[in-house]
């Protein structure tokens, strides 16, 4: 159980610190970015599948199922929209609304089991859903722009998520067979962009070159950490542990990137967090009530 904690808070503290990594690249056009962080990540998840019998039998599954296969298509979308999304807030200096996306998820997650997978909620899952959408009603009706990048980001994780959990396949070669379906429109846009003129990998620095590459090792190495420690602990844990994440992104962008936290955005928030207090708290009650049963 302790070797579960340390390995998945080692992948939680990665995805926490994604703001820091990417703000290095921010001098480069985040479609750019998008596109090397799937093409590095693609040999990045190859290797990791063909070091394991289970995931090589996984993806070899996958592609003799044409619904998995067309189900990995469709959240290869989302996947690769809400690394877009996510690329453009740190290079924009919204890191903060990024990471409300991320504490909204576990809640949108809640919503959609509602409406998809008929799952009942309780009391306390109904009053910290209320909160949250306060919160972020008040968040909009405080802020002259929508949105959008909390939404987009939360939105396209929790379908992402959603989507997942109707597959067979696990995380890191559904990973790989998605990087893989969106290799072809990746590559085709990358040498459209060193045609014209506009690619900065290779044109600007080796620095920047280096920091392209290993966009790939930096986005699988955190998921990889994740889908180990998720066979070690209840996933329960899993769930009230995802907020490191969401935290350690919201402090990079108000401690380490200096952007701007008023009063209006801490009411926002404040929302969310009473929220995920109140569900924290439920899962952490049923699941007490379940053990002493």
């Amino acid at each position: 159980m302790n070797k579960g904690y340390l390995i998945i808070l080692t992948g939680y503290v990665g995805w926490g610190l994604f703001p820091l990594y990417w703000s290095l690249l921010a001098h480069i056009a985040p479609l750019e970015v998008l596109l090397h962080r799937i093409l590095w990540s693609t040999p990045v998840l190859l290797l990791l599948v063909l070091l394991s019998l289970r995931r090589r039998q996984q993806v070899m599954l996958a592609f003799q199922s044409w619904p998995e296969v067309r189900l990995l298509a469709i959240s290869s979308l989302f996947i690769c929209a809400n690394w877009g999304i996510y690329i453009w807030a740190v290079a924009n200096h919204r890191v903060i609304e990024a990471s409300m996306g991320y504490f909204l998820t576990p809640l949108l997650n809640v919503v959609a089991g509602l409406i998809f997978f008929d799952e009942k909620l309780n009391k306390l899952k109904l009053i910290a859903i209320g909160f949250a959408a306060l919160g972020v009603a008040y968040y909009i009706s405080s802020v002259a722009e929508f949105p959008w990048v909390a939404l987009g980001v939360g939105f396209s994780f929790a379908s992402y998520g959603l989507l997942r959990k109707k597959m067979d396949t696990n995380a890191i070669p559904g990973l790989l067979i998605e990087t893989l379906l969106l290799l072809p429109f990746t590559l085709a846009a990358l040498i459209w962009l060193h045609i014209n003129g506009q690619a900065m990998f290779l044109n600007l620095n080796s620095s920047t070159d280096l920091w392209l590459i290993l966009g790939g090792p930096i986005t699988v190495i955190p998921l990889a950490f994740f889908t180990s420690g998720t066979r070690l602990l209840p996933m329960t844990s899993v769930g009230i542990l995802f907020y490191v994440t969401p935290t350690l992104q919201f402090l990079s962008g108000v401690l380490i990137l200096g952007e701007g936290f008023n009063q209006d955005k801490l009411i926002g928030f404040a929302g969310i967090w009473v929220g995920l207090a109140i569900f924290t708290f439920s899962l952490i009650s049923g699941n007490s009530s379940r053990q002493k049963r």
